[in-house]
């Protein structure tokens, strides 16, 4: 039995297994509800995680302007390939009709920890240490600039 009738999702103490819950199944959006999202608002309408070019085109078709490459820092499932190797093919759908969030990347949690631990100094001192990582990265691969990066950096 779950620990508590309004936990979403709850582990079996027997078997170890997870188990979703009703209303962590209904809180899992459709792409109805994206389309109806859509139709609420001209703003723009970027969604993340999509790591399939079906999904991709579903967005476009759902009226996305953009959509932003991402496996949530492979949370959700352990197999989950990583958002640089689904990426090619989710271009390749998508032909430049809307953009892609590949042009930009996201941090995830690195700038949380840091305000955390430090305020907004850790803050500023966690962007330091990524952009230097970044330059770090371009020099070695013989990047000056951005523009230059392209796919043949990838292995």
């Amino acid at each position: 039995m779950p620990d508590s009738i309004a936990t979403p999702y709850f582990k079996d103490r027997n078997t170890g297994v997870l188990n979703v819950g009703t209303a962590q199944k209904r809180a899992m959006p459709t792409w109805a509800d994206i389309a109806w999202l859509r139709s609420l608002t001209t703003l723009p309408l970027i969604l993340k995680g999509i790591l399939d070019p079906d999904d991709a085109e579903q967005a476009i078709g759902t009226g996305a302007d953009a959509i932003v490459v991402s496996n949530h820092g492979s949370r959700n499932l352990d197999t989950l390939p990583a958002a640089i190797d689904a990426l090619p093919a989710i271009a390749e759908r998508v032909a430049g009709r809307i953009p892609i969030g590949a042009t930009a990347v996201m941090i995830g949690r690195p700038y949380v920890y840091a305000l955390a631990t430090a305020g907004a100094e850790g803050v500023a001192h966690c962007v330091n240490l990524l952009r230097r990582d970044f330059e770090m990265a371009m020099a070695l691969t013989g990047r000056a600039r951005i523009g230059e990066i392209d796919r043949s950096v990838i292995w």
